[in-house]
């Protein structure tokens, strides 16, 4: 726990001003291009599978037209920095585009999604945020600021089936950094209740001094005197020093097909909706199958700290709205012309429509959730229903037509059970936050640093 606290009371070493900057410009586009597409895929809820397809489509033009150019750029760039953005946008845009074909075929198989019908379950907004992945140095490493003198460069990949988002890349991580913390907020749109959020994690090797051996100093000579050789004997010097240091040909030839920067994938980690709280929270990461002293990867914890919050569309956003004839418990006559909102697992009753659009207090609320008894009432001419909770006492509910009294139930039926399936989210109101455009730091939760060392000494080991 010394070694935590003593990491972070360490200041950030100096970087260069103009890095910084085009730093910062690059995390503030993609801030920008994440908020836009979640608007945009908010939006699709009511979409038609053939508007989706075509939406489908052109996404994934799209992005094969980013992924050749992508490609192409990473031959021209001189900076390292620009290197590496773009193998890691060169990563991403190959697997969205795998992603999105997969969506497109579901469609075309008559498995995607739908277009909206009455009483569908209700979708909700997920937000990632505050990601913090703790490192694990040797003592003798971090304390003595000696031995290991790797540099990395590490970001994340969080993807719900064709949503794919990538956080900023942040280098150089080094025997100095005690964690990598991630102020990127990652938003995802229409997500049912059964959502899968996968977590990957990348890194990439800039460099290893204390690594160099005598075959690389001697590998390092021989491509300096290649320079002056003829391309015939330079080629048969390079194949025989390949295999003396046991290197297959075929490595040779996969170097050679993904030019740039290759990131190798550290961890993974699912989340679900059991996972999600108003708080930071710790989880598990799962290491592949390289071991994690591996000179390449940077020695992980196999813990992570995140917050995953959910919002269901219907605690905000009105499922159904009308007029509607209410009659309570004992009462004989109909109270005609209400006004009626369900939102939020309740109905919310004004006197007339003009108090609702002057955004007055409604006057009754009636909770709707999965203990809420629901009833068609029959009546003279069909057209009413009952909704009753227990202590609360019946409430009788006039429609002016059969249809609209069945899509009134269709509804209440449906938004009951939402209750069920949102658990939590129900339950407990979350901040889904937003990707923000703003070029700021971290985002700040009140927590000191001694508050951060407790969140650490509850990480299971």
């Amino acid at each position: 726990m010394n070694t935590i606290r003593r990491g972070l009371k360490r200041k950030e070493p100096g970087q260069d001003p103009e890095a910084e900057e085009y730093q910062a410009g690059l995390n503030q586009f993609q801030a920008a291009v994440r908020k836009r597409e979640s608007i945009r895929l908010k939006l699709q809820v009511n979409s038609a599978p053939g508007v989706m397809e075509k939406e489908l489509r052109n996404k994934i033009n799209i992005e094969e037209s980013v992924c050749k150019g992508t490609a192409k750029f990473i031959s021209a760039c001189k900076n390292e920095s620009q290197v590496l953005e773009a193998a890691k946008n060169l990563l991403l845009g190959n697997l969205r585009v795998d992603m999105l074909k997969f969506e497109l075929n579901k469609i075309r198989r008559g498995r995607g999604s739908p277009a909206m019908k009455q009483g569908n379950p209700s979708y909700a907004a997920v937000s990632l945020s505050d990601v913090r992945i703790p490192l694990l140095w040797r003592p003798r490493d971090h304390m003595q600021d000696t031995g290991d003198s790797r540099r990395f460069a590490i970001f994340c990949i969080a993807r719900v089936g064709a949503q794919i988002y990538d956080t900023g890349l942040v280098h150089p991580v080094d025997r100095n950094s005690t964690d990598v913390t991630f102020p990127d907020v990652l938003l995802f749109s229409k997500m049912p209740p059964y959502f899968e959020l996968k977590l990957e994690l990348y890194s990439y090797l800039l460099s290893d001094n204390s690594m160099v051996t005598t075959q690389a100093k001697i590998a390092n000579s021989f491509s300096r005197a290649n320079k002056s050789i003829s391309k015939a004997v330079g080629k048969r010097l390079a194949r025989t020093m390949r295999e003396v240091n046991g290197v297959k040909e075929e490595e040779e030839d996969k170097s050679i097909k993904h030019k740039g920067p290759k990131f190798d994938l550290l961890g993974t980690a699912t989340l679900r909706l059991d996972d999600a709280g108003e708080d930071v929270r710790s989880h598990e990461l799962y290491m592949e199958e390289t071991e994690n002293d591996h000179p390449r990867l940077p020695p992980l914890f196999g813990q992570f700290c995140a917050r995953l919050a959910v919002m269901p569309y219907c605690r905000e956003e009105a499922v159904l709205v009308g007029g509607l004839g209410v009659k309570g418990e004992g009462i004989t006559t109909w109270q005609e012309d209400c006004w009626v909102r369900l939102m939020d697992w309740k109905l919310s009753l004004w006197s007339g429509v003009e108090q609702y659009e002057q955004a007055r207090s409604p006057t009754r609320c009636v909770r709707v959730d999965q203990e809420t008894t629901i009833k068609d009432g029959g009546g003279s001419e069909g057209n009413t229903f009952t909704v009753e909770n227990y202590g609360e006492g019946k409430v009788e509910f006039l429609c002016p037509t059969k249809e609209s009294k069945v899509m009134w139930l269709a509804h209440l039926y449906q938004h009951a059970c939402d209750q069920r399936r949102w658990r939590q989210a129900a339950v407990h109101k979350m901040e889904v936050l937003s990707p923000d455009t703003r070029p700021s730091l971290a985002r700040s939760q009140g927590k000191t640093r001694s508050k951060l060392v407790l969140m650490y000494n509850e990480t299971k080991i």
